[in-house]
């Protein structure tokens, strides 16, 4: 069943308190441990593996354990794509160990570096894998390259945001950017257009006529909001074009950034149009509102989950274009042993070929990342006879990595996600609740300044 499967029932939107949902996403700073440097694939510091019950017909084979962030629909097309590594040799036997999304992994390797037990494959999210490489727990991948694995394997774009200083550390595999969707039958009621807004000026003129209308029983809103989504809100903040900094320098408090924040404010708490929900797809699946902004990656479970037809396009725009590229990538874990290194390698060449980056591509909606799988008839023919496959791809041409602050100061997440959370469910003034990050933020940046400035400026 997938993750996104319609409710029995229709819900009411819940408002939620800032506090409730700061304790139930338990958002806190993530201490990543400093480990002593333990050389390249023939280091010294090799730390345990986590248990693994291989099945009797993989028995005997070099273990790899995967710490995995997706559920639902995701984690069945990731664990069966890693299942047919399993079936294409008789050498190695890979593992998905699954947790509670990125932050779940993030903190489970985080603690198991303290307790010196460690995957052999991390999925870290596109703002993680930088805070573990400044650490140096992150293995270079460029030895593990040949000519039919390496540089030229995968979109350059999304390649070189997993490079640093010529070497590679964190291939993409689940790459995504934000989309618009769109529920066609309620823009169709309303007499709008059969497409994204061009503008979020345009988006709350539509969210007016929108809103407090009925469909299927429901008091519709015009978009669901969830105040975990910091990803999205730096979009928006490239939007107006503001940022959350320009290097290690923070730059959330200038007038751009301010009014891309009160956008947002006055959207939920002065026009009413729009609500702070538990989960947004859902809300969407089950017709209480009219839009949201998600991942790529949501899409697939989106068209699955819905009894309408679901309309997709780029996100709009302000005074310029705000797509921040995002998802996820593969890093082998530095510490691990090096039989289990080469082994895991082996299984990111395998993820990166064509069958099986398609057969991803094609089961979640997350970017081909590879130029095979983009190339391939199988991606082609989903493109082909839906649309709203191809806009990822072609909305990338607009989009950029996270603002340097954001991949590489532990504290930009949770502080950004507080603000949302004051600016959604507090009504804060958006220029005190921004400058109050800022503050925050230059003070937290300054204790990682010296380690970028030596190994990524």
């Amino acid at each position: 069943m997938s993750l996104f499967a319609r409710s029995g029932s229709a819900q009411k939107p819940v408002n939620i308190s800032r506090r409730s949902f700061l304790t139930a996403a338990g958002m806190t700073a993530i201490a990543l441990p400093v480990l002593a440097a333990c050389g390249n694939a023939g280091g010294t510091a090799s730390f345990s593996a986590p248990d693994v019950k291989a099945p009797s017909e993989f028995a005997g084979r070099t273990n790899v354990v995967i710490w995995s962030p997706w559920s639902g629909n995701n984690h069945e097309v990731f664990t069966g794509v890693v299942d047919g590594f399993n079936r294409s040799q008789s050498d190695i036997y890979a593992e998905v160990q699954q947790f509670n999304g990125y932050d779940g992994v993030t903190e489970k390797i985080a603690a198991g570096l303290q307790a010196r037990q460690i995957p052999d494959i991390g999925v870290f999210s596109d703002v993680s894998w930088n805070k573990f490489f400044l650490n140096d727990t992150l293995e270079p991948l460029g030895g593990y390259f040949d000519n039919n694995f390496g540089p030229s394997t995968f979109n350059e774009r999304l390649f070189t945001e997993g490079v640093v200083r010529g070497e590679s550390y964190w291939i993409p595999f689940g790459r995504s950017t934000p989309l618009f969707y769109y529920n066609k039958e309620i823009f169709s009621s309303a007499g709008l257009p059969d497409r994204a807004p061009a503008t979020w000026d345009e988006f709350r003129s539509w969210g007016k006529q929108i809103t407090g209308q009925n469909y299927n029983g429901n008091s519709l809103k015009m978009r669901a909001y969830t105040g975990a989504d910091d990803w999205y809100m730096q979009g928006l903040l490239w939007n107006f074009g503001g940022s959350i900094s320009d290097g290690l320098d923070v730059t959330v408090d200038s007038a751009a950034a301010i009014a891309a924040a009160e956008f947002d404010r006055a959207v939920i708490n002065d026009d009413k149009i729009a609500y702070l929900a538990q989960e947004i797809n859902n809300d969407f699946i089950n017709g209480q509102v009219a839009t949201i902004t998600n991942s790529t990656g949501s899409l697939t479970g989106l068209i699955k989950g819905a009894q309408f037809e679901v309309g997709a396009g780029f996100l709009p725009q302000q005074t310029t274009h705000g797509v921040p590229t995002g998802g996820a990538g593969l890093g082998i874990m530095k510490n691990a042993s090096p039989e289990r290194k080469e082994a895991a390698a082996q299984v990111l060449a395998y993820l990166s070929g064509e069958e099986a980056s398609s057969t991803w591509t094609v089961g979640t909606g997350y970017l081909p990342s590879t130029i095979s799988a983009a190339n391939s008839t199988k991606v082609r023919q989903v493109m082909s006879d839906n649309p709203n496959y191809k806009l990822a791809v072609d909305q990338l041409e607009l989009a950029r990595q996270p603002d340097a602050v954001r991949r590489y100061v532990q504290s930009t997440i949770t502080e950004m996600r507080t603000a949302i959370q004051k600016l959604y469910t507090e009504n804060a003034d958006a220029g005190a609740t921004l400058k109050a990050t800022a503050t925050k933020l230059r003070a937290d940046t300054e204790s990682v300044r010296k380690l970028y400035e030596s190994k990524v400026a």
